[in-house]
């Protein structure tokens, strides 16, 4: 029997970085950390700089940090607007200082800041 999943989609305003089922989505929320499971009351939560991890099978599968934005959680789904996003399983802290390197000054301090993350 499969597990019981929500839908998660982190977007930001250049593209939709994520949309998968998860069974488990941990959100940096403003007053701490909170988990959304499937049948999630729902909820607007905002949400603070920090570390989006996505469960499955008991495990972090996923890591984006986030430059804070708001969830929008519903039984079905969370969804998750940020301004600026990072694919932590992707990342990588050289690259990323180079675009530090190139960027606007909140930009730069949030790619140091995820670079430091790794």
């Amino acid at each position: 029997m499969m597990a019981e999943t929500t839908q998660l989609e982190l977007v930001t305003p250049a593209k939709i970085m994520v949309q998968k089922a998860a069974e488990m989505v941990v959100a940096p929320g403003v007053e701490g950390l909170f988990g959304v499971l499937p049948r999630h009351a729902p909820m607007l939560a905002d949400l603070a700089r920090g570390v989006i991890e996505v469960h499955e099978n008991g495990k972090i599968v996923n890591r984006y940090m986030i430059d804070g934005g708001l969830a929008d959680v519903t039984p079905k789904s969370i969804t998750i607007l940020a301004e600026r996003a990072e694919d932590l399983n992707a990342a990588d802290a050289a690259d990323l200082n180079v675009r530090a390197d190139n960027a606007s000054e909140a930009e730069a301090e949030f790619l140091r800041a995820v670079a430091a993350s790794l």
